[in-house]
Formats: C-alpha cells, structure tokens, sequence
C-alpha cells in the first residue's frame, strides 16, 4: 500500500533535484552569448523543468491534502 508521507517526501526531494537543475542552466546561459543558440536550447529545458516543477507541486497538494484527511466539523 502507497505511504502518501512517504510520496510526498519523494516528491519534495525530486522538486529540489529540479530547481537544482534549472538554476544550473540558468547559470551556463548566463555565460553565453545571446545570439548562442544554445540559448533557446537551454530555455526550452528550463520551461520543461518548470513544467514537471508545478506538476509535481500539484501532486504534493493532494498528497498533503491526503495525509490531513477530511476537514473536521
């Protein structure tokens, strides 16, 4: 049986490795020339990543929503 804590914690673990990863690139374009198109390359990774980012966050929203259980009252 899934442990949603468990899911969550993975899920917030994979988040980091992400925004880990886009600042990596954020830096390489940083040094780059603009006209590199290297450039476009790297960005189109970044919006990807942001992309897998909100997912993600999407999933650990249920997940904490699960692990609260229903609203008391």
């Amino acid at each position: 049986m899934p442990d949603p804590r468990e899911d969550l914690r993975s899920t917030a673990e994979s988040i980091l490795g992400d925004a880990a990863r886009v600042v990596a690139l954020e830096k390489e374009k940083i040094g780059l020339d603009p006209a590199d198109p290297r450039v476009d390359q790297l960005s189109a990774e970044v919006v990807g990543l942001a992309k897998g980012i909100e997912d993600k966050a999407k999933a650990e929203h249920v997940l904490s929503e699960e692990i609260r259980g229903p609203p008391q009252g």
